[in-house]
């Protein structure tokens, strides 16, 4: 099988994870980070797409999200892009050294299908990906922080949203801390697919029901917890339909924003009644962790539930 290669170089002090974000919304399946041979150029950043539906303006699309990144302040005068073809021998086993275990939490492992690990502590708990099918393995800054959010809040929580789940590994992981109810959404029909498949290699997490829908339209119910990691720009015409499905002292998490959007979204939030508990800062991203305004007074600054 052939392949199609694009290749980011940037320098060494540009955000590698700004790029990988970007290769996601033009839809790649995964990305690898390797030093590259230009002493000049440091970190080389690539993703891999089926020669048979490649089409030449995927590399189009990754070059003007890179130049809009000026609009933002990012200086991309040294950003450089790459195409190149590789056939599948070359590939296929390639990329899964790129991945290993992550260590989320004292208490939360994510681990590659394929390699086998032995929890350290007997209350670990391990999330079994396959990161071949889609982006959300614990390894980009929003998935991160947004799954050490979770496990902040969700205590008693018996309900969840998991909004542009991509993988599904937020959904996995509420079931593994307690939340019985959950249901998970995603536009992408192919982020659908990798979700059920990433949900059958973990224990218990078969009856998780994963739709293909844009966000929570058409969607009706209420839950404790709604956690979106998904870009700013779709956020904001998310806000205004979150309230009607929180129940009452519920949580919002919002992730996937960059720094230079967060007090936008914030913002928002704050319009539609709800204030910000907690911001989680990483690599150039933010993660809210949000509550009606009133619950929040309720609650005299505790965050847990």
């Amino acid at each position: 099988m052939i392949w199609k290669k694009l290749s980011v170089s940037i320098p060494d002090d540009f955000d590698q994870e700004i790029i990988s974000d970007i290769f996601m919304k033009i839809g790649a399946n995964g990305t690898e980070l390797v030093d590259d041979e230009n002493k000049s150029v440091k970190t080389k950043i690539n993703s891999y797409f089926d020669d048979k539906v490649y089409r030449p303006e995927i590399k189009n699309e990754l070059i003007t999200e890179i130049n809009n990144l000026a609009n933002f302040g990012f200086d991309v005068s040294k950003v450089t892009v790459f195409e190149d073809t590789v056939d599948d021998k070359s590939w296929v086993d390639e990329w899964k050294q790129y991945y290993h275990p992550v260590h989320i939490s004292r208490y939360l492992t994510v681990v590659p299908n394929w390699v086998e690990y032995q929890p350290k502590f007997a209350d670990e708990h391990l999330i079994v990906m396959d990161p071949g099918k889609s982006f959300g393995t614990g390894t980009h800054p929003t998935t991160y922080s947004c799954m050490q959010a979770l496990e902040m809040i969700l205590g008693d929580a018996r309900s969840l949203y998991d909004v542009g789940t991509g993988s599904g590994i937020l959904s996995i992981q509420a079931r593994q801390l307690g939340v019985s109810k959950i249901t998970a959404f995603d536009l992408d029909p192919e982020a659908v697919e990798a979700a059920k498949a990433n949900l059958k290699l973990n224990e218990g997490c078969s009856d998780i029901e994963v739709y293909e829908n844009s966000l929570l339209d058409g969607v009706n119910g209420k839950v404790d917890v709604i956690v979106a990691n998904i870009l700013a720009d779709v956020i904001m015409k998310f806000i205004p339909d979150i309230d009607q499905h929180l129940n009452n002292k519920g949580f919002v998490i919002l992730s996937g924003i960059i720094n230079e959007k967060e007090s936008i979204i914030s913002s928002e939030m704050k319009k539609h009644g709800f204030t910000v508990l907690e911001v989680f800062h990483l690599k150039g991203w933010s993660t809210l962790i949000c509550k009606r305004v009133k619950d929040a007074e309720l609650q005299d600054g505790a965050i847990l539930r």
